[in-house]
């Protein structure tokens, strides 16, 4: 029977009795053709090396791969370290996905099937001046092939927070003002096959030609944050609880529900982005950049700030490490989602292998 918890304290002594133990969980998808394209269409990443059989065939791997982050798809993780994947209740305790840390060591092929192993890792409470105790959950995630080979571990971040009285009835914080210039005239252009990116492609991005210091160039623009790409989010990506919420004055569907769950743990008066949809916009950045030949090795990203609808999102980035370990030759990068008043929602970094122009090194 799980264990209910009403507030933090009750939720820290639960998660006390789960720590290290393992749990299976589900797999929601395969790595089918067509669930790749969803993914792809829910974060608008129009690479052909993911949804165009001619093209990814004569990449290296011959066929058509998916972007790391498809592993969302997979099983998003957070049931982990929310409710120990099944264990724990809770009732007045809002959760906000705040980012996390993956290792990826295969790519993800055309028709892979998963097995997905969870296990809690930890769990810490801070006091925060304005939302009271909140605790942040981490559990650790990893993803299996049909053939038993580790593909990824992803190790999400959590914040679990009291909805209390005074966060009820608290007046809705307005993050931005859609009428001002330069919200409401940048083009909400929302389908994938539409977006017209300058990726590296097939032209190999050589680890002797980069530098420290250098910008990921072009910058990866999203556009608007509408509503039509938060419900495309919440249709592709299996999560629960209940995914729709209808906004009556605008008679849109809004994935999960994201004005009432936005304002009980933002406090904010918008419908705000899915924190991984955000984390899938960064690795699109970094995948772009780093071309066909490339392989993302590492990745993280912190969500610090709400992405609410109507905001405008530039993921920008640049390399902060040059070196060869083990053979590889590898970057890091700094990554970023900035709105369009400067600020960084979400920070991240990536470790990327590059083709080398020596002959005998190794490439993942």
């Amino acid at each position: 029977m799980a264990i209910e918890a009403t507030n933090i304290e009750e939720l820290e002594a639960a998660y006390k009795k789960f720590v290290g133990e393992e749990m299976d969980l589900t797999a929601n998808s395969d790595a089918s053709k067509d669930n790749i394209l969803i993914y792809c269409d829910a974060i608008a990443d129009g690479n052909p090396l993911w949804i165009d059989e001619d093209y990814a065939g004569k990449s290296r791997f011959g066929m058509i791969t998916a972007p790391p982050t498809f592993l969302y798809k997979v099983n998003h993780g957070t049931d982990v370290g929310m409710y120990a994947a099944g264990n724990i209740t809770v009732k007045d305790i809002a959760p906000m996905y705040s980012g996390a840390e993956w290792e990826f060591f295969r790519p993800i092929r055309v028709n892979d099937k998963f097995t997905v192993k969870g296990k809690f890792h930890s769990f810490r409470k801070v006091e925060s001046k304005t939302r009271g105790a909140i605790c942040f959950t981490k559990g650790e995630v990893s993803y299996f092939n049909q053939s038993d080979e580790l593909v990824a571990i992803s190790r999400p971040t959590v914040a679990m927070v009291q909805i209390t009285r005074k966060s009820l009835e608290a007046p809705p914080i307005r993050v931005h003002d859609p009428a001002k210039p330069g919200v409401a005239a940048e083009n909400p252009d929302t389908l994938a096959y539409d977006r017209k990116y300058e990726r590296r492609g097939a032209a190999p991005r050589y680890w002797e030609d980069v530098e420290v210091g250098e910008e990921m160039t072009p910058p990866l623009r999203k556009g608007v944050l509408t509503a039509d790409e938060i419900t495309r989010w919440s249709l592709s990506v299996p999560l629960k609880p209940s995914r729709f919420y209808m906004r009556r004055e605008e008679k849109v569907v809004v994935g999960m529900g994201r004005e009432a769950l936005s304002k009980l743990a933002h406090g904010v008066a918008d419908p705000e982005d899915f924190g991984p949809q955000r984390v899938g916009w960064l690795g699109q950045a970094v995948t772009d950049w780093m071309g066909d030949d490339g392989t993302l090795k590492k990745f993280s990203c912190e969500i610090r700030g709400p992405n609410m609808m109507g905001d405008i999102n530039i993921i920008k980035g640049k390399l902060t490490k040059k070196y060869i370990e083990a053979g590889e030759h590898l970057v890091d990068c700094e990554i970023s989602c900035e709105n369009q008043g400067g600020n960084i929602t979400a920070p991240g970094r990536a470790t990327v292998v590059l083709p080398s122009k020596k002959k005998g090194a190794r490439s993942s």
